[in-house]
């Protein structure tokens, strides 16, 4: 496929005429003698020579330059292009934004018709020079019968574009009143305007790609790219709120369509492209048609955006408290949790564990990532869909917490076939997670549990196994059962003797390092090395001899010899209890009910 570069084309609104379709008029017909290149400039108005204005540092009206007309048809009289005057005046046209120049003969010019085309040289070289239009006209062509048909003309073609967005405004918003969605109002807009259209969101999906059955439709991926091409460079130039754009053709295989751009505007922000997709062959008025339908759909499909939107973070606000509320365990009222539970396909005597993933909050000031961290959460619910529910997902703290039922492999729960099932899950997610956002994640899972109660407990432990994570080594997906001396030590933790024991042998070793820690880092080390005093150098960084003499001030402030096994197991304890207290105390204060 070859294509080059999406680029505006210089051609008339919608609600104005160019030159050439002024000069097709009766009156002016065949009167046009130079500056052909300009006949597709557009016309809004017509003035007087003597209304025009002195261009910008030019003299007259005391020096005073006056405003620019862009869109104006300038009508003059013979004497103004006589001789010398002819190129003076052409100049002070196009300086001041004139379109063409319309001249009023003078029979006393020309001896025959035939020489019309002949007169006035030096004012057709200048107007050939600058691409503005001259027609010499009759000499009953006088100033208030040509701006009468310039009038005419303009507000005809004015009143018609204004019927016609009507009725292309009242047909789409009889589908947006029905609330069917984008791509009826795409399919509708494809309908109008005979050609292909297409609608892509601010970060480049196709929501819509719609044609009537006897037009075909060019590839999505090829025209999705040239309009995510476009919807950058308005970004980068700051024209979010810029009107219908019109780029290059485009060639897909035998098809060859022209892309008729409107932005879709909601909140005065941009927030996705319409486009239609002009087949090759089309002549003015459908194009021009089909600029309308462009335009009106546009602000048609930034209604039903903004209402889709409405609705979407209203649903997800809902399910959002309903998540929070089932893994905080604040259904103490049955009938409450049965009435929203129906609502979100929650089954109360369903079997579901608990995953969450961390991840860095999102920006809430920053659209764009807003919706892609809520698309995360979106695309995690729709992982590997199971009969026993839909999956739920929500943000909670900056983690990501999907709450995923677990159905049954047989007439008998199977424990360990359950959780196999959620580690496979917990490796889809974090997998996800890091294809979306392109970071490493860590994800924890707690044990399946039955019902709202079984959530609680599996987001806990999912939480513990989490926090446990960044303490010790353990995979980037783990779940709360792999981490079995913590498991086997937190009814321990949880005990008055436990904190008790971790308090009595750590803090002699913190009160000596001021809380730095070093001493106990030191002991760690080398216990994890199963006393290799070498070993534990090298993981420490430190010289072999520095290490020893760390070790002996260990013994010292145990009143132990670090060296003994006894020994080296109570220190081990000692910091897994206290890991574990320092979690579950973390934990105990977040899932606290609110005072």
């Amino acid at each position: 496929m070859a294509q080059g570069p999406p680029a505006r084309q210089d051609r008339p609104s919608d609600d104005s005429i160019d030159v050439g379709a002024l000069l097709a008029e009766p009156l002016l017909r065949n009167t046009l003698v130079a500056g052909l290149g300009g006949v597709h400039r557009r016309v809004q108005w017509c003035l007087p020579l003597s209304e025009l204005g002195a261009p910008a540092g030019a003299g007259g009206n005391g020096d005073r330059p006056g405003p620019p007309h862009a869109g104006i048809v300038v009508h003059a009289h013979a004497a103004d292009l006589r001789g010398p005057d002819g190129p003076a005046t052409i100049s002070t046209v196009a300086a001041r934004g004139g379109v063409a120049v319309l001249v009023q003969t003078d029979p006393r010019d020309v001896a025959t018709p035939t020489e019309l085309p002949f007169a006035y040289p030096e004012a057709r070289r200048a107007a050939d020079d600058a691409g503005l239009p001259l027609a010499l006209l009759p000499p009953t062509a006088d100033y208030r019968t040509v701006s009468q048909l310039v009038a005419t003309k303009v507000l005809a073609q004015a009143t018609h574009v204004l019927q016609y967005s009507d009725r292309v405004h009242r047909s789409l918003g009889e589908i947006l009143a029905r609330g069917a969605g984008i791509p009826p109002l795409a399919y509708g807009m494809a309908r109008m305007s005979e050609a292909p259209v297409m609608v892509i969101d601010l970060d480049g999906v196709v929501l819509a790609h719609e044609a009537t059955s006897a037009i075909p439709k060019p590839d999505p991926a090829v025209i999705g790219a040239v309009l995510v091409q476009h919807l950058e460079r308005l970004a980068a130039d700051g024209t979010a709120g810029a009107g219908v754009t019109v780029v290059d053709p485009i060639e897909d295989g035998p098809l060859t369509c022209t892309p008729i751009i409107a932005p879709v505007m909601y909140g005065g922000e941009i927030s996705g492209l319409a486009a239609v997709l002009e087949p090759a062959g089309g002549d003015p008025h459908d194009h021009a048609q089909r600029r309308i339908v462009a335009a009106e759909g546009a602000v048609l499909i930034g209604s039903e955006m903004l209402r889709i939107r409405s609705m979407t973070e209203a649903e997800e606000r809902t399910r959002g408290d309903f998540v929070v509320g089932l893994v905080h365990g604040r259904f103490e009222d049955g009938q409450q949790l049965l009435a929203r539970a129906r609502h979100h396909g929650f089954h109360p005597d369903g079997r579901y564990a608990v995953c969450v993933a961390a991840m860095n909050p999102p920006d809430l000031d920053d659209e764009r990532t807003r919706r892609r961290s809520t698309a995360v959460a979106r695309a995690a619910e729709k992982i590997d869909l199971l009969p026993g529910g839909p999956t739920l997902a929500t943000y909670i703290g900056g983690n990501l917490v999907v709450v995923r039922p677990v159905v049954r492999g047989g007439p008998t729960p199977d424990a360990l076939d359950e959780q196999e099932r959620v580690r496979a899950f917990a490796g889809h997610l974090r997998k996800l997670i890091g294809d979306r956002t392109g970071t490493a994640v860590r994800v924890a899972f707690g044990r399946v549990g039955t019902g709202a109660r079984g959530v609680a407990r599996s987001y806990r432990e999912a939480r513990t196994a989490l926090a446990l994570g960044r303490r010790v080594d353990v995979p980037p997906v783990a779940g709360y059962d792999e981490l079995r001396i913590f498991v086997a030590l937190s009814d321990l933790a949880d005990s008055e003797n436990g904190r008790t024991f971790a308090h009595e042998v750590l803090e002699p070793l913190r009160k000596v390092d001021g809380n730095a820690r070093n001493l106990e880092s030191v002991v760690l080390a080398y216990i994890a090395e199963s006393g290799n005093l070498n070993a534990a150098a090298r993981r420490l960084g430190l010289h072999r001899n520095t290490t020893l003499y760390k070790l002996d001030r260990v013994s010292r402030v145990l009143g132990m010899d670090i060296r003994s096994a006894e020994t080296q197991f109570m220190v081990w304890l000692a910091h897994h209890i206290d890991n574990l207290v320092q979690v579950g105390d973390s934990l105990d204060a977040e899932l606290a009910p609110p005072p």
